[in-house]
């Protein structure tokens, strides 16, 4: 088979490799980053701290009362770089069936099984990533390494509540309105129709079982099973929905344990994560894709380098929206 098919070229193995089924992963199947695709390597984020203000009614042809003054402050925040390598080898082809059949697998077989995997492993990474960026601060994949911190970004310090849900006494009810009453308080002109919050297991056990809410968890819990047959461990009250977040990534990132991240749901410009175009001769100054896909050939045709990669930034850009909810301090 001729590798230097346009098959196998960097525009259709970008195609072949977007088109692959998604691996479920639970912040991006929220869907809450909405996606820019850019042409750039970094995007450029202002932060308008302007007010919205109520206008005061004036007879007609009156002048109205002039804009609140607004202070922004500019940032230029470089795309991560995101690769994975692999390679497919002649005898990976070589006297293989397709399974189930008779038939000779093809390279294209091969090269999609590969790229499945890539990007199965990257997609993993964003999801790594988008937590991060929900808690405030992205890191590389050792779990210590600081690739951006959020808040010191924007001079911003992050919310922090405590509901004290090991205390039977502790009204949850009101320490939930005390919450979201403060982060309300943010939204200077923010479209919010509800809110999620994902819970460390350590966290959800104590909220469902504390004394004030365990009956209204039983109780959403068997409407929920009757209605769906999910006993997922999930609870909406007081339009909050509350999700168990367990991903463990294996360098120790997770939400800690007794602890929470409320953020705000159906925000236009709250959570977005930006793609930048891959670094190809082919692809430059051209509109990112999510994911992109090349081979080489490699020396005396005994084979092909596979390369998959996303070049993405997930960013909270209302950071004040977003809290820390603790079981105790």
């Amino acid at each position: 088979m001729n590798l230097n098919s346009s098959q196998f070229g960097v525009v259709p193995l970008t195609q072949a490799i977007n088109r692959l089924p998604a691996t479920p992963t639970i912040i991006r199947s929220l869907n809450l980053f909405t996606p820019n695709y850019l042409t750039t390597t970094y995007v450029r984020v202002e932060n308008k701290r302007g007010v919205l203000t109520l206008v005061k009614a004036v007879p007609r042809n009156s002048a109205g009362e002039p804009l609140a003054p607004e202070t922004r402050s500019v940032q230029n925040i470089d795309l991560l770089h995101l690769p994975k390598n692999d390679m497919v080898m002649a005898d990976d082809v070589q006297n293989l069936r397709e399974f189930g059949g008779d038939k000779a697998t093809t390279v294209v077989s091969v090269v999609n099984d590969k790229l499945a995997r890539m990007k199965a492993d990257i997609e993993m990474t964003r999801e790594f990533l988008m937590l991060g960026a929900l808690q405030g601060k992205i890191l590389n994949k050792d779990g210590t390494t600081a690739l951006l911190d959020i808040y010191s970004t924007f001079d911003l310090t992050r919310k922090e509540f405590v509901w004290d849900l090991d205390n039977d006494a502790t009204k949850v009810g009101k320490k939930i309105d005390e919450s979201m009453t403060a982060l309300r308080k943010n939204y200077l002109g923010e479209m919010v129709n509800g809110w999620l919050c994902l819970c460390s297991p350590e966290f959800m056990q104590a909220l469902v079982y504390h004394k004030s809410i365990e009956p209204l968890y039983i109780r959403y819990q068997d409407g929920k099973a009757y209605r769906e047959g999910d006993t997922s461990v999930e609870f909406a009250h007081k339009n909050i929905r509350f999700v168990q977040y367990d991903y463990d990534f294996g360098n120790g990132v997770k939400i800690k344990d007794g602890e929470a991240i409320l953020l705000p749901l159906g925000t236009r410009t709250t959570f977005a994560e930006y793609f930048a175009p891959a670094n190809y001769s082919e692809t430059v100054n051209t509109k990112a894709q999510a994911y992109y896909a090349k081979r080489t050939a490699m020396k005396f045709d005994k084979g092909w380098e596979l390369e998959a990669q996303s070049n993405p930034l997930p960013l909270v850009l209302r950071p004040e929206l977003v809290a820390t909810v603790k079981v105790k301090a």
